[in-house]
């Protein structure tokens, strides 16, 4: 079955917000049925604009609905990102072994991202956020960056536990 080259342009939008967006957080709207090709184009649009012959950029995916509260966070994100099992025995060892990634290129995708800790309080999401992301490119020692990007329908963002709480940030 082929795409028609509408269908499959509308991400193309998307997916320069995250390149042009790089080491930031990235949230955006998208139909669950549009979710599987956008982290299929995700990784060689990345690598096209941001990698070269020495960085390979790595698209890690996380599934939000399965991580509502720090416990199942923990497990989710230490499989995802490849973490040492040291940094599943806690919140602290989890966020020490996040300080201790070597510098990489790479993009964390959390799809159902308006389930990611919803039964935990807003500080505990932010501070993960806060943690998932960085660019480090600049200076003399190129230190990688992450890029995260949370995903949800329309709908699952106008039912996001914490939608109250960036309201009042912005």
């Amino acid at each position: 079955m082929t795409q028609e080259p509408s269908h499959t342009a509308s991400l193309d939008p998307l997916i320069a917000r995250v390149i042009d967006e790089c080491g930031e957080v990235v949230i955006m709207e998208l139909d669950a049925d549009r979710v599987e090709e956008l982290i299929q184009r995700l990784g060689p649009a990345l690598d096209a604009a941001l990698g070269d012959e020495f960085t390979e950029v790595t698209v890690r995916i996380v599934l939000g609905s399965a991580c509502t509260t720090a416990a199942k966070a923990i497990d989710h994100f230490v499989a995802a990102l490849q973490l040492p099992y040291g940094a599943t025995q806690g919140w602290t060892d989890f966020r020490e072994a996040l300080d201790d990634r070597s510098a990489k290129a790479e993009c964390v995708v959390v799809v159902n991202a308006s389930q990611l800790l919803k039964y935990e309080d807003y500080d505990l999401w932010q501070e993960l956020v806060d943690n998932l992301h960085h660019d480090q490119r600049s200076g003399c020692l190129y230190r990688g960056w992450n890029t995260l990007v949370l995903v949800d329908t329309p709908n699952g963002w106008s039912e996001w536990a914490f939608r109250s709480y960036t309201a009042e940030e912005r």
